[in-house]
């Protein structure tokens, strides 16, 4: 922790960033970061490598954000922490950039193994519900009040990695956090209806599709569903998000393991899994040079659809042998 802090110290232009297409855990700690900084008389960007979505934008009202899709220049910077994510790779083309720059790199995550990440230093623990409880940890080690900003952006990380308090990570630092948050003026309602009420009309459509082409397997333990590339690209214009497909299948009584497989505009195939109970899907995507959490974890496989889909069946079904729900 000393080691990071003081980087965090004597650093005056650090570049902010996270993994491709980041996520509401993602942005809202990249938020907090940056106004905890600000209020240290720093001078952060965030950069990240793809640009906020639309369920996201509501944070520009407070926050600048920047991206470096395509070869945009990136700005001056002294130094990198990347959020949410250790791995360079995760970081898409930008990525790249940051590893020739020679900066050093921190890294702040909660994910498995992200001390071993290409941080040079790092804040670092699985336990963690959110990265953005990390960044709360932060303000608490500087002795900085949390503005509104700060606030809401923790709120996102929290809300968004529990499920809005659903999940069996949400435990007491998460509520103690979020009563602290509450009354430091956030406003639940606006971020729930920023996120969830303003889908386009073809969102019902596309939801009730990815619904069709699920299929349940081994004794209906596992939920599986495989967009290809067309789907996605329908998905991209309505600017859809398909981890809203992983709930309606979780609910099925019965199913341990939920995989969805998306074909990128690369071919390669973006899996993400959710388990309810034993299964350990963060073991499972190890396999395939991904990571995560034991109840929810992700890896981008380097095969056509099919073979991900049969790779991951199989590897599911070895899982459940393992942890005694098998047939």
């Amino acid at each position: 922790m000393t080691q990071f802090t003081d980087l965090l110290r004597r650093t005056d232009r650090l570049l902010l960033t996270g993994h491709e297409n980041p996520d509401g855990d993602c942005l809202g700690a990249q938020v907090a970061l940056w106004h905890l900084l600000r209020a240290l008389g720093r001078s952060p960007r965030i950069v990240n490598p793809d640009p906020i979505g639309k369920a996201h934008d509501f944070l520009l009202r407070h926050t600048p954000f920047e991206h470096a899709r395509g070869e945009s220049p990136l700005p001056e910077f002294d130094g990198v922490v990347l959020l949410d994510c250790a791995q360079l790779s995760r970081v898409g083309q930008l990525g790249e950039r940051l590893r020739q720059s020679g900066k050093p790199i921190a890294v702040i995550d909660h994910h498995v193994g992200s001390e071993r990440g290409d941080g040079v230093v790092h804040m670092v623990d699985a336990t963690a519900a959110a990265t953005g409880a990390l960044v709360w940890r932060l303000f608490r080690e500087f002795g900085v009040p949390l503005n509104q900003a700060a606030a809401e952006g923790v709120f996102l990380s929290l809300v968004s990695d529990t499920g809005w308090f659903r999940y069996s990570n949400a435990d007491a630092e998460v509520f103690a956090i979020t009563s602290e948050l509450v009354a430091a003026g956030v406003d639940a309602s606006l971020v729930f209806d920023s996120l969830y009420r303003r889908n386009h009309p073809d969102s019902v459509r596309l939801l009730a599709d990815a619904m069709q082409r699920s299929r349940l397997l081994h004794g209906g333990r596992l939920a599986m569903v495989a967009l290809d590339r067309a789907w996605m690209d329908r998905a991209s214009a309505a600017d859809f998000d398909t981890d809203i497909v992983l709930d309606p299948l979780r609910s099925i009584e019965g199913v341990e393991v939920v995989a969805l497989l998306k074909e990128r505009f690369d071919g390669a195939v973006k899996a993400s899994l959710r388990a309810r109970r034993d299964v350990d899907v963060q073991a499972i995507v190890a396999a395939f040079g991904g990571g995560g959490h034991k109840k929810a974890a992700g890896a981008t496989m380097r095969m056509s659809l099919g073979a991900a889909e049969s790779a991951i069946e199989q590897a599911v079904a070895a899982a459940l042998a393992k942890a005694g729900l098998g047939r």
